[in-house]
């Protein structure tokens, strides 16, 4: 693999790559008991959400084309809330208060390297199989694309990598331009090999960051 700053563009998973997940879902776990305990009435929230997760996972392990209207249609009608209500706790949840805690546990010196990778030129673009235009905003810089499984770009989620190789030609770049971050080899790594991008492990690659580039 070259020197990560020859790329012309790096192309990053954000949930465990941008920041420490194991230390979030902890405080995000607690937040969801404290704040639900007094709520009983609310319960049903919970498993709404569990549901929610666990869809999203059933959708990844068939490596299907992903359609987010439908698990929200499907959640609908097994907990009697409407899409909107749904919606409404997906996005405080899932989207809102993460950012708190996405802000305090991010990787530093991986968002040190993007700010720099910014200024020499290198574009940076974001892509996630869950929602992370609003995520994004917790930290300390802002990429050149987001994408999710979702937008009309791409449409599936990893390892299929017909959503990456579609930002490949939106990007203009050759395949060998781009290096791919990620934190699951299973996912992110298999799908930068479907795609033909190099691809780096997050953990590998700050340390190399630490080691080589004394950032």
């Amino acid at each position: 693999m070259k020197n990560f700053f020859d790329y012309k563009a790096w192309i990053l998973d954000f949930d465990g790559t941008l920041f420490y997940q194991l230390p979030m879902r902890i405080c995000m776990a607690a937040w969801l008991v404290l704040y639900y305990l007094p709520r009983p009435h609310r319960w049903k929230e919970i498993f709404m959400l569990r549901e929610y997760r666990r869809l999203r996972e059933k959708l990844f392990a068939a490596d299907s084309k992903n359609s987010h209207q439908l698990q929200l249609e499907n959640l609908s009608l097994r907990y009697n809330m409407s899409v909107q209500k749904i919606l409404a706790v997906i996005q405080y949840w899932m989207t809102e208060k993460p950012k708190f805690f996405i802000k305090i546990f991010q990787r530093k010196k991986l968002i040190a390297a993007i700010q720099s990778a910014k200024l020499r030129g290198i574009t940076i673009v974001i892509y996630s199989d869950n929602p992370v235009a609003e995520k994004i905003q917790a930290l300390d810089f802002v990429p050149n694309f987001t994408f999710w499984s979702d937008d009309d770009l791409i449409k599936c989620m990893k390892p299929n990598a017909d959503g990456l190789k579609n930002i490949v030609k939106l990007l203009n770049l050759n395949r060998e331009e781009i290096l791919y971050i990620g934190d699951r080899d299973d996912r992110d790594g298999l799908c930068a090999k479907n795609a033909g991008v190099d691809y780096c492990d997050v953990k590998k690659f700050v340390n190399l960051l630490e080691a080589d580039y004394n950032i």
